[in-house]
């Protein structure tokens, strides 16, 4: 090779060498340890059939943070066949389980509900980051009509999952005052056992405005409640979404923007948001408004 040629050559790969640098730099994924914020989306069950599998792991991974994903398993179908999906999701995000949603609350007794996440655990637990014990656990006429059983079957729930040295998240309700005949903090307070209130690992809060005639919560008051109650858990945002009939793109857009760049309340807030119709609103992902939304949202974080 000659010297002309030699140095023809150095150019030539000086210059696909720092192509190739910037390329990796643009594909990093922002990786965030779970204990320090969460990043939250959530798939259901009702894609199935509509969406491939395939299309809301593309999803996932075209996002520059790594997310949480909130997978909510019907009751009809055994933990075992949630396996191909946890598996897949898992290589490219954080898991959090939710094995029975609140609307099934209702379908257990409290042997049933603690065998639905032992066999959750045996099946899953390979895969699952964060285990939801109980769902908008205080939600007022779907879950049952009696506080007391339901109380116990997420506490069965969550010294299972906490005697496996898994980590526990337990989901609140929030409707606007006078909604509900006993408000969350009460609930929780009288309901909530005292070693859930020391130990729950994550405490998070559901909320629709468009349920409650678009009310906006004083949030720094309510996680200063809730720190005061549980003050050894995370806190942060469980289940958000446009939920409305007439919700529109650019309705969405605003209210992901609204959520997923809350700011630190509270020492202990991680985040969250988990938009409830992530894949009806967001897969396929390629030019959707509201994918581009909760993944900018997410880096600006």
């Amino acid at each position: 090779m000659t010297n002309k040629n030699y140095h023809l050559f150095i150019i030539i790969l000086s210059f696909i060498f720092t192509l190739s640098f910037s390329y990796g730099l643009t594909k990093t994924k922002k990786t965030v340890p779970l204990s320090s914020y969460i990043y939250g989306i959530t798939v259901d069950d009702s894609w199935n059939g509509k969406t491939k599998m395939q299309h809301i792991i593309t999803a996932i991974k075209a996002m520059d943070v790594k997310p949480t994903v909130r997978i909510v398993m019907s009751k009809e179908i055994s933990p075992e066949k949630y396996k191909k999906l946890f598996e897949e999701i898992h290589k490219v995000a954080y898991i959090m389980a939710t094995p029975v949603d609140s609307y099934d609350m209702k379908k257990y007794d409290i042997l049933s509900y603690l065998k639905r996440f032992k066999d959750s655990y045996e099946a899953l637990s390979e895969y699952t980051d964060l285990w939801e014990i109980g769902n908008e656990i205080n939600g007022e006429g779907w879950l049952g009509k009696n506080p007391e059983l339901i109380s116990k079957k997420a506490y069965a729930a969550f010294r299972y999952i906490s005697n496996n040295k898994a980590k526990t998240v337990l989901t609140a309700y929030y409707s606007a005052p006078g909604e509900q005949q006993i408000s969350m903090d009460k609930w929780l307070i009288k309901y909530i056992p005292d070693d859930m209130k020391k130990n729950l690992d994550y405490v998070l809060v559901s909320y629709y405005e468009d349920d409650n005639n678009g009310y906006q919560p004083d949030w720094k008051k309510i996680f200063r409640n809730l720190e005061t109650i549980f003050p050894n858990s995370k806190l942060g945002i469980g289940e958000c979404g446009n939920t409305h009939k007439k919700a529109t793109v650019e309705s969405k857009i605003k209210m992901v923007r609204h959520y997923y760049t809350m700011p630190k309340y509270v020492k202990n807030y991680i985040g969250g948001y988990f938009w409830w119709y992530w894949v009806q609103d967001s897969v396929p992902h390629q030019k959707n408004k509201v994918w581009e939304e909760i993944n900018k949202s997410m880096k600006s974080s």
